[in-house]
């Protein structure tokens, strides 16, 4: 996929939300595929202390309405400035009205677009969740990321068939809630091509940080049966 060519599919996505998670990443001797930096809670941050960082990024300002955190600065000035640090840039689908300068500059600058969709709240229906992919699409979005609240073993098949159906632009879904840990695991298996995971500490239910996820990947992966010899 163009998209994340030269990074394999699906890649794991270690989310810096802090100094403590930002001194950690430069030297992690296993670092995740990339990095997303959360500018959200970071405001104050210098592009230069990212150069020791060994792996691509992707830079987000989170609405608030969508699980980020209230700026005194401005979302559009905070991602202009870490634009040409970025190898991608994630905006919400509520944001590309409001944020339409830094959608159309990180196409000039080639940087790859994410368009998301964070509800807390729920997972809306099939049609709902349709229609949103569509808007990413005619925007012009790389990669379309969904995220939603799954209390119920309904919500999760909902999320598994939009996942399916969802084709171009590629997805990445994930679930926060009771069957947030569960999506985690099983998503990428079944086409959702990122993954993410804090460093440190889980920002929303149902989150999984980078060590625990690595762990329950390795535990999965050890468990599962080998083919045998015909």
């Amino acid at each position: 996929m163009e998209a994340l060519a030269g990074v394999k599919i699906p890649a794991l996505v270690g989310v810096i939300a802090s100094l403590e998670e930002l001194r950690m990443a430069a030297p992690m001797r296993a670092p995740p595929d990339l990095f997303e930096l959360r500018l959200d809670y970071l405001p104050e941050l210098d592009p230069d202390h990212l150069s020791k960082l060994r792996r691509p990024l992707i830079i987000t300002a989170r609405h608030p309405a969508e699980g980020g955190k209230k700026l005194r600065v401005s979302r559009r000035d905070l991602l202009l400035k870490f634009l040409p640090r970025a190898q991608f840039v994630d905006v919400e689908l509520r944001s590309l009205r409001e944020l339409r300068e830094v959608w159309m500059e990180a196409a000039r600058l080639k940087v790859k677009r994410i368009c998301s969709v964070h509800d807390f709240t729920g997972t809306p229906s099939h049609a709902h969740l349709q229609q949103q992919f569509q808007r990413a699409r005619r925007a012009g979005a790389h990669i379309f990321k969904l995220v939603t609240r799954a209390d119920t073993p309904d919500d999760l098949l909902t999320l598994l068939r939009f996942l399916r159906y969802a084709r171009r632009p590629r997805c990445c879904v994930m679930a926060t809630g009771k069957f947030g840990r569960i999506s985690r695991l099983l998503f990428p298996e079944c086409g959702s091509i990122l993954l993410y995971a804090p460093l440190v500490r889980a920002l929303y239910p149902g989150q999984l940080t980078l060590p625990q996820l690595r762990r329950l990947r390795d535990f999965y992966a050890k468990t599962q049966p080998r083919p045998r010899n015909l």
